[in-house]
């Protein structure tokens, strides 16, 4: 039904448990509401309340800087709420179908794993019928908010009403008139079955201020006209609104922010903080947030100004951090992997960044990779925090990373693929295809009837910018009875990634859900989607679109991983909104990746061999083999920087070329001239850097037999170079043009012994200036 229309990548992927069958391109394309609010009274007094007046900021005319910290430490409660003694003070509004209670949680959800002498929580459960959901609200008295407050409690609940119900907590200063959102429960992520969330929110903007605390049981995520919430419970327990106190040293461990406090009096205006170690080390923010990534002991300096003044104040070792043993973690060049092995896919030849990505932040790397050197068994080791290499090796190689600090070791191990091009993915190793049945809603990935109308597979930067092709969409079942459906186009799109989301559509192609390949027994078949070849050198999305909605006759469905419990590339849109999968379906098992498989080549542009250096020529004019390598071949003319030297002939067709540089005399009075020629793709470029010196070696030096000789010409240890009459000076460069021996002749010399012990072995040229010629002898250093 389709043909092959781009032979070099879209090939088939096989897949161990269940082969991937050959897919080819085709011909043509298809046709182208609003919560209650009632003014809660004013009480001097409710709950457990406990003011400090020191916590509360000073309206002195002075200026006088002081600071601590938000920590265990330095908290001080100064009004707290468990409701086993009633919820007097506050204004409890129920919905019209249900009600507040105080009702004493069992069972799983017990809150004496958190305060053993807890008798009652604050409750709320909705009703099971949509039609008797409502919104109900708990709002607290007028409360004092010192400087540096923070709101926390626990809240009960099951993420997975979040469909449902949500409970939103919010502050207003006037009776909520107006009021701020702090805290929702669709945005908390975990464990999804029902437990006990602490949250922690800042009332630092309210410092000084009387506000109101609400809680409001609202609608769920599919309730588009906010009627309400109903079938999930909240309950709610343990609040606190606690303030800072000075405190003589704050104890962290590397990589733990600290919420730094200002406690300054008098109204400063500006604040200016040193952090000498710490990240970052200066900040002009009232309460900055600082994290240390080494063991030791650290000063910190506030500086506080304003129209009367400044005052500056030290605490000397304030912040005492001690590490942890580092953990090792290999972050590949690329992390999407080739189909055929499962492995991360990195390019060949050039040059490609591997990342530590350890924990415990050590300071010391032992890299060790496999197929980097141009020995076939060799292993080429690192002490770079991110080294970067060049694969001389195709196919599965060996990646090991050793890091270490004052704490401890560890070691990581892993396997690439280098490969130049082929189909890519997110399955992992043991990853299955399978779909997951939702039921009475549909299928994921497929049809549905929960809003879920496009499907997103996000792949990492690649190490080196690609062409992509086109993708492969594995389907599980793609049937119809209506002829609406049956025609149905189902389109795939190249996206670009903004913000970790899919951002611009760069491309699409489609086909009718009758056209779309599905399973030949237990084999898998992929359908093709062809694009425009498109040039990506960051992250990226391919989304899937298009699938009718679920009815009686539609059933159609793409293959998915498994879940798991970690690498999560999975996307899909839903209520207007792209939303990571991980945080929507049950936790423990909410990560997956879609079994979809752009088709790629990488550019890869290299000088044969990879190591070789600048081209170097010398003064006369002439032209140099420059042996060259281009999977994607490149195009002509090759630009040059410079008129004197260009590239002449033509492209061989194949990967490999011999470039031939071509350059003019160097004009007298000038001692060295360079020229950039870049050598384009359609990918990406590759520049190379030709010098013309006196002291290079030209193609029209001749290489002499006499008047100057070497013995021996194939040499170990020492060289002996007869000189002819007027000999100047000897130089002896190699293949590079790189200088290894210099000296000036004296008129009487006919014959000078050169060292070679140290020398690589290799080619070598030995340059011997006279008045009026140069002489050129080839010699080999075995």
């Amino acid at each position: 039904m389709k043909s092959v229309i781009v032979n070099l990548i879209l090939t088939t992927a096989l897949w161990a448990v269940c082969p991937v069958g050959a897919q080819q391109w085709a011909n043509e394309r298809v046709h182208d509401r609003v919560a209650p609010t009632e003014e809660a009274p004013h009480i001097s007094f409710a709950g457990k309340q406990s003011m400090k007046k020191q916590l509360f900021r000073s309206t002195s005319a002075s200026v006088t800087a002081d600071f601590s910290c938000q920590s265990t430490g330095s908290a001080v409660t100064v009004w707290e709420e468990d409701f086993d003694d009633g919820a007097e003070g506050w204004t409890l509004t129920d919905a019209e179908s249900f009600s507040w209670e105080l009702k004493k949680m069992t069972g799983d959800k017990s809150f004496t794993a958190i305060d053993p002498d807890d008798t009652q929580s604050l409750f709320i459960e909705g009703p099971y019928k949509v039609f008797k959901r409502g919104i109900a609200t708990a709002t607290s008295p007028q409360l004092d908010v010192p400087a540096n407050a923070m709101l926390k409690g626990y809240v009960g609940f099951s993420q997975n009403m979040d469909n449902y119900c949500r409970l939103h907590i919010s502050v207003s200063t006037d009776a909520f008139a107006t009021s701020e959102l702090l805290w929702n429960s669709g945005d908390e992520n975990g464990e999804k079955p029902w437990r006990w969330h602490e949250f922690a929110v800042s009332l630092e903007k309210y410092a000084g201020q009387q506000v109101q605390i609400r809680f409001t049981y609202t609608a769920g995520s599919d309730d588009d006209m906010n009627v309400g919430g109903y079938m999930g419970d909240f309950a709610i327990d343990g609040l606190q609104i606690t303030g800072v106190e000075a405190v003589d040293q704050v104890e962290v461990a590397t990589g733990e922010e600290i919420a730094f406090a200002d406690m300054s009096t008098g109204d400063p205006t500006a604040w200016q903080w040193s952090f000498p170690g710490g990240t970052p080390e200066t900040s002009t923010e009232q309460n900055p947030r600082v994290y240390y990534t080494r063991d030791g002991v650290y000063d910190v300096t506030l500086t506080v100004s304003n129209a009367d003044g400044s005052d500056t104040k030290t605490r000397t070792a304030f912040v005492k951090v001690t590490g942890v043993a580092p953990v090792a973690h290999i972050l590949p060049p690329a992390t999407f992997r080739y189909s055929e092995t499962r492995l991360p896919m990195v390019a060949p030849l050039v040059g490609v960044q591997y990342h530590d990505n350890s924990t415990g932040y050590p300071t010391s790397w032992q890299w060790t990779f496999g197929g980097v050197s141009p020995e076939s068994y060799a292993q080429v080791t690192s002490n770079e925090e991110n080294p970067v290499v060049a694969y001389n090796f195709l196919h599965q190689q060996s990646v090991n990373l050793q890091v270490a600090n004052e704490h401890g070791e560890s070691e990581d191990a892993t396997d690439v693929s280098v490969e130049y091009s082929g189909l890519i993915t997110n399955f992992e190793p043991g990853d299955q295809p399978t779909t997951f049945d939702m039921e009475d809603w549909g299928t994921f990935p497929g049809t549905n009837t929960i809003g879920i109308t496009a499907y997103a597979e996000k792949f990492s930067k690649p190490s080196r910018p690609i062409l992509v092709f086109g993708a492969y969409v594995y389907f599980v079942t793609a049937s119809a009875t209506s002829l609406t459906d049956q025609i149905a186009d189902v389109g795939v799109h190249l996206y670009t990634s903004e913000n970790g989301l899919p951002g611009k559509k760069l491309d699409s192609t489609w086909w009718r859900v009758f056209e779309l390949d599905t399973p030949s027994g237990s084999t898998m078949v992929g359908t093709a989607f062809e694009f425009n070849p498109k040039v990506i050198d960051d992250e990226f999305f391919i989304v899937v679109d298009g699938i009718p909605e679920k009815n009686d006759s539609v059933d159609v469905s793409f293959a998915m991983a498994d879940f798991r419990d970690h690498g999560n590339t999975a996307y899909m849109y839903k209520d207007d909104q792209w939303v990571d999968v991980s945080t929507y379906f049950p936790a423990g098992a909410n990560h997956t990746s879609y079994l979809i498989m752009p088709s790629i080549v990488h550019s890869v542009m290299s000088p044969i061999p990879t190591d070789r250096g600048p081209l170097v020529v010398g003064k006369e004019a002439g032209t140099s083999k420059y042996p060259f390598f281009s999977i994607y071949g490149y195009e002509t003319p090759i630009e040059s920087s410079a008129d004197w030297c260009r590239v002449v002939g033509q492209p061989n067709g194949l990967t490999l070329d011999t470039l031939l540089v071509s350059y003019d005399r160097l004009p007298d009075g000038i001692d060295e001239r360079v020229a950039t020629l870049t050598i384009n793709d359609s990918i990406s470029t590759y520049d190379i850097k030709v010098t013309q010196s006196v002291n290079g070696v030209s193609a029209v030096e001749a290489v002499a037999q006499a008047p100057a000789t070497l013995c021996p010409s194939v040499f170990d240890q020492e060289v002996t170079v007869q000189l002819p009459e007027d000999s100047r000076r000897l130089m002896v460069v190699d293949e590079k043009g790189r200088e290894w021996y210099s000296r000036e002749l004296s008129d009487v010399e006919r014959q000078v012994t050169v060292d070679a012990s140290g020398w690589a072995p290799g080619t070598y040229f030995f340059r011997v200036l006279g008045n009026r010629e140069v002489i050129v002898v080839k010699g080999v250093k075995r």
